[in-house]
């Protein structure tokens, strides 16, 4: 089993206007950082992998991490409805069928979210 990455920087991607707390002890997200952290738009495997930059287009091993919920509501409906929990196996399955490689996931520790990721090779 491959250990839980320790990237020093992340970036947001993603449509959610509530952005979680960062995992892996990142402090914030920055606009430059070394791993790309998804909110989803949707629980289906094929349009969540759909939705992901080609690995190719990537640097050789960046972070792609997604994050456990799919589709939170926005606006007054937020109060009384939270985002679907997207089965790692969904998430894992998209980053496998987009061409990821290095699959992981765990619940990290600092933020409490179930994390799925995976890395971009050339």
């Amino acid at each position: 089993m491959l250990p839980s990455p320790a990237p020093t920087s992340a970036r947001f991607v993603g449509a959610s206007s509530a952005r979680p707390r960062p995992p892996f002890g990142i402090d914030s997200f920055r606009e430059d950082g070394e791993a790309w952290v998804f909110a989803l738009a949707d629980d289906d495997v094929a349009r969540v992998a759909g939705a992901l930059p080609d690995p190719s287009t990537l640097a050789d091993g960046t972070l792609v991490v997604l994050l456990p919920e799919a589709g939170a509501p926005r606006g007054v409906w937020s109060i009384f409805s939270a985002g679907k929990s997207v089965p790692r196996s969904v998430r894992c399955g998209a980053l496998l069928l987009r061409g990821y490689v290095d699959l992981g996931a765990c619940v990290d520790p600092q933020s409490k979210l179930d994390l799925v990721w995976g890395r971009a090779r050339r």
